[in-house]
């Protein structure tokens, strides 16, 4: 009798370890959220060197500027577009992991949260010899219900 129990236990557990894989491959992805547009908000920054977006600075600064981010195409997670302030503009490329945003430009990198649909907070540094920034940023895409309740902005 233990012999047809063990034998039934061991077709059960057979059949569960054979489905389990058919059953996580119907699991669905949840949609990658798209991030084109275009996105404005003012940094605070600490900035020192030769800075493309302010004036040159050869002790540590501290920098408020008006940016605005571009995405002009996304494929699936990953997307591109411009960065901008009124002196200068810089080509971004990027990718999406759920509401997270990775991006790169000509000399620095971002990460991003997205906080709700319309709002990201971008974080941006840049290390080296000639510059370096920090900074933090609240962009509300265009075109947003300016009515939505903003998020507080991540603890660092």
């Amino acid at each position: 009798m233990s012999r047809i129990v063990a034998l039934l236990l061991a077709l059960v557990l057979g059949c569960c370890l054979t489905a389990a894989p058919a059953l996580a491959k119907e699991k669905k992805e949840k949609p990658v959220t798209d991030v084109t547009g275009v996105w404005k908000g003012t940094s605070d920054s600490a900035a020192m060197g030769r800075l493309g977006h302010a004036d040159a600075a050869t002790e540590p600064q501290f920098k408020h500027l008006e940016w605005t981010l571009t995405i002009d195409k996304q494929e699936g997670r990953a997307f591109f577009g411009v960065r901008a302030t009124a002196r200068a503009k810089e080509t971004v490329v990027g990718v999406i992991d759920g509401a997270t945003l990775y991006l790169a430009d000509d000399d620095g990198v971002m990460v991003g949260k997205l906080t709700s649909k319309n709002r990201l907070v971008l974080k941006y540094m840049e290390a080296g010899k000639e510059s370096k920034v920090a900074s933090i940023s609240l962009l509300i895409r265009e075109g947003s219900d300016k009515e939505e309740t903003p998020a507080a902005a991540p603890a660092q």
